[in-house]
């Protein structure tokens, strides 16, 4: 019995939460979120973890990331039983992952831990080049707009997104009407070197909501529209009166944040 009992203990795993920091350039994916027939980042890193680990891994992430949008840290987590350490963990599935995916960092986290449920804030970038030559090395990285926009008037306009709103006129018609409000904290638009960057910084995103946005202030920096109407619209809380979405390749999710650490460009911080 005591044998017994010692074997049993010995091949008993400890269930581990395991948080993932990942970067990737999503021009090649459809999307994060897995899709029969379709390459997803969600895709390749369940199949490097089921390579590696011999488990069917569920993936919990805390924004599903739209088809052409990137990540410079995105977060994940997983259920583990195994025994290797997260440093080995994080060589060995890189070693498994395209060059177009890689993992950052991998850190153990308590059981209570939800990568999309336990985050408090966003933070997506989207970034516009305004010159009149196409860009080359930072194709699929940005929205190419042929003339300069004046980034005065996209901060003016910006500035009326800050607050608890209803996003109905920015989102997606396919997302709950009850389930519309969200509040924004930051919402700027700068010039950047040779691009200009529009940052948010939400407690949660809806589906079209970030690049509906910018192709609002894209209207504005045209000089199509004058700053007051991106507030006008979005009062108005009518998806017949929003524009053309901006193209998902400007789009990155730069960082989330949980309680008062971040994960992101600042690297992984515990929460």
């Amino acid at each position: 019995m005591g044998a017994a009992g010692h074997d049993h203990r010995r091949w008993r795993r400890r269930l581990r939460n395991l948080r993932l920091l990942i970067e990737y350039d999503g021009a090649a994916f459809s999307g994060w979120q897995l899709q029969i027939g379709r390459r997803t980042v969600e895709g390749e890193l369940r199949r490097a973890i089921r390579e590696l680990l011999g488990e069917e891994p569920r993936l919990y992430a805390a924004g599903r990331t739209d088809a052409g949008a990137h990540a410079e840290g995105q977060v994940a987590n997983f259920s583990y039983t195994g025994r290797l350490a997260p440093e080995r963990l994080r060589a060995a599935l890189n070693a498994r992952l395209p060059p177009d995916v890689v993992i950052l960092a991998v850190d153990e986290v308590g059981p209570g831990f939800h990568a999309r449920y336990s985050a408090r804030w966003r933070h997506y970038r989207y970034r516009y080049l305004d010159r009149p030559a196409r860009p080359a090395l930072d194709r699929g990285r940005c929205w190419h707009l042929r003339g300069q926009v004046d980034v005065a008037a996209m901060a003016e306009a910006a500035g009326c997104l800050v607050g608890r709103h209803d996003w109905t006129t920015f989102c997606s018609a396919s997302e709950p009407p009850g389930d519309r409000v969200r509040t924004v904290r930051e919402a700027r638009v700068v010039r950047e070197g040779r691009f200009v960057d529009l940052h948010l910084c939400a407690e949660g995103f809806l589906r079209g909501q970030v690049r509906s946005i910018a192709g609002a202030l894209a209207e504005v920096g045209r000089g199509r529209r004058p700053p007051t109407w991106v507030g006008e619209i979005l009062a108005a809380r009518d998806r017949r009166l929003a524009p053309r979405a901006a193209p998902a390749s400007g789009l990155t999710l730069v960082a989330v944040f949980y309680g008062e650490g971040l994960l992101g460009e600042q690297g992984v911080n515990n929460s």
